[in-house]
């Protein structure tokens, strides 16, 4: 009778054994070298299924003349992938532009503001040194797309295509741990591992990243109303097809012109409850939720931007007048980061308010649910990488 050897399998198990007990810095340049190898593998599979779907598409040639023409359609189409993939790249360079200089006439808006008060002169030196380090954060940003992510923590983490090399190429440190990832004027995650020529991001959907953020109502709420609903107006101004009437379509843009009007106008910006937000997916396989979760929100206590604030009234402790209750949490609200973290800067913005939880009896603090303001974070291709606050 013939003997089972086990020796294979106690070699098998040795070798894993071995693999899990390796130091954080040699398994992290294996899993780089990894991610290397297959994101190119990735790239190339997403080009061939959308070539093969093209392929499938085309009627069959028999002739040789037809033959050839096939080939330079397929060739046409490659060229064709490429121009759409360097447009894009143009296109969110010019969009990085404009929220640059978008930034600057609002820094310019708020430096020439006449101070009426002490209280507003205090507010608005505030916020025009926020804007002035978002400013210099954003013209060192640099470019980066999505090169690959993993299935088993899709909604988790994504490589992106910078690193060291890109800081000795510019002669400073622009990629590094800790370094916030943005879209547009959104976060979207944190560097947390910088390889040779790429880097692995952790998504604020992660249940172990938590943001410090503040609720803001009222003018910068509006603002980021404003950015969708401008490019909202220029394109249903070309899709008349949309529309079953020009009657339909003229109501339609004077409701919409009519909210960009009360939009323009200006209002006190009331910052309110602090807090954290952490993400609901965990490294396992794609999550079906974006919800963002926030804990431990109050204005326990007085700050720069006011007094402290009675957690189910709103009203500021210690004053003597009797002023509307202010709810410090309603859905709606504008998140924004606060720097209190030491990761993210502040006046970024993070997540829009979709929930409030009803204050528990004893409770000293409000929960709530937020959608993230970057939108659906498991489609990204295209982010930017600040610097990072402590280098």
């Amino acid at each position: 009778m013939r003997r089972t050897s086990y020796r294979p399998y106690v070699f098998l198990i040795l070798f894993f054994l071995s693999l899990m007990s390796l130091p954080k810095g040699a398994s992290e340049k294996i899993r780089s070298g990894v991610v290397s190898s297959l994101a190119t593998c990735w790239r190339g599979f997403s080009f061939l299924k959308s070539s093969a779907l093209n392929v499938m598409t085309l009627p069959s040639f028999s002739s040789p003349a037809q033959s050839i023409n096939s080939l330079e359609f397929e060739q046409l189409s490659q060229e064709n992938h490429l121009l759409k993939s360097q447009v894009e790249n143009v296109r969110q360079w010019l969009l990085n532009e404009d929220r640059i200089q978008e930034q600057m006439l609002r820094y310019k808006s708020i430096s020439s503001h006449p101070f009426n008060d002490a209280y507003w002169k205090d507010f608005f030196s505030r916020r025009s040194r926020e804007l002035c380090q978002e400013l210099e954060l954003q013209s060192c940003s640099l470019p980066a797309k999505v090169i690959f992510r993993e299935p088993a923590s899709w909604s988790s983490t994504f490589w992106i295509n910078l690193g060291e090399k890109h800081n000795e190429s510019l002669g400073k440190k622009i990629v590094g741990k800790n370094s916030p990832v943005l879209l547009g004027t959104s976060i979207v995650g944190v560097v947390e591992y910088v390889g040779r020529s790429l880097s692995r991001v952790r998504l604020i959907t992660d249940a172990s990243l938590t943001p410090s953020v503040r609720a803001i109502r009222g003018d910068e709420q509006n603002r980021y109303l404003m950015e969708h609903l401008q490019p909202l107006l220029f394109a249903l101004e070309l899709r008349e097809d949309l529309f079953s009437s020009k009657e339909q379509m003229d109501a339609v843009s004077s409701a919409l012109n009519q909210l960009k009007s009360v939009l323009e106008q200006r209002t006190r910006d009331l910052y309110l409850a602090k807090g954290e937000l952490r993400g609901t997916s965990h490294p396992l396989w794609r999550s079906r939720s974006q919800v963002l979760k926030g804990i431990g929100f109050n204005y326990d206590f007085a700050d720069e931007e006011g007094a402290a604030r009675d957690l189910r009234s709103g009203a500021p402790y210690g004053s003597s007048h009797r002023k509307e209750p202010i709810p410090l949490l309603r859905p709606g609200d504008l998140l924004v980061t606060t720097g209190l973290d030491g990761i993210f800067p502040p006046g970024f913005r993070v997540g829009i308010v979709s929930s409030v939880q009803t204050l528990k009896e004893g409770a000293s603090s409000y929960e709530i649910e937020a959608s993230s303001t970057a939108g659906n974070l498991n489609e990204l291709t295209d982010v930017f990488v600040l610097p990072p606050l402590h280098i």
